[in-house]
């Protein structure tokens, strides 16, 4: 009986236990971060703009896990922005030159600076016409960036 409980005993403590969470502290403290990259919209320049006058400056946050944005292609325009008010025809392309030394795979971060020069009321007749934008970025891997969108923008007549 002492040697059937003797062997049945470490069996028993064995199944009991279960296999930890390979996640650490320092996964939680610092989380992976993905390939795909990241946008937040930290500001826009005005909330109110003079058609044919005023710029606006979007300033997004990026977030890499790779470091595959931007390309040394200058014809390639990675960063998109967006008028609502026609989203299949006032798109907006950018440029974005490597953010990290070329064959390597790092995670990077940091901050960009979108400038759109000016804009136009749609409607001709119009005194004012409201929109947002929504900006996205695509990595060399051909991952797009989740969409960030303004608060409404009014662009008005002077």
């Amino acid at each position: 009986m002492k040697k059937a409980l003797l062997l049945f005993l470490p069996g028993l403590l064995l199944a009991a236990c279960t296999k930890e969470s390979t996640k650490t502290i320092e996964d939680e403290i610092n989380p992976p971060i993905g390939e795909t990259p990241e946008l937040t919209l930290l500001s826009v320049s005005s909330t109110s703009v003079v058609q044919y006058t005023d710029s606006l400056v979007f300033t997004v946050q990026y977030l890499d896990g790779d470091g595959d944005l931007g390309t040394s292609d200058p014809d390639a325009t990675p960063l998109e922005l967006v008028d609502q008010r026609d989203p299949d025809q006032l798109i907006f392309g950018y440029h974005l030159p490597p953010l990290a030394p070329a064959g390597s795979e790092i995670a990077i971060q940091g901050e960009l600076r979108v400038v759109l020069q000016n804009t136009i009321l749609l409607d001709p007749d119009s005194e004012s016409e409201t929109t947002t934008f929504t900006l996205r970025l695509q990595d060399r891997a051909g991952n797009w960036s989740n969409e960030v969108e303004t608060e409404e923008i009014t662009i008005r007549r002077e």
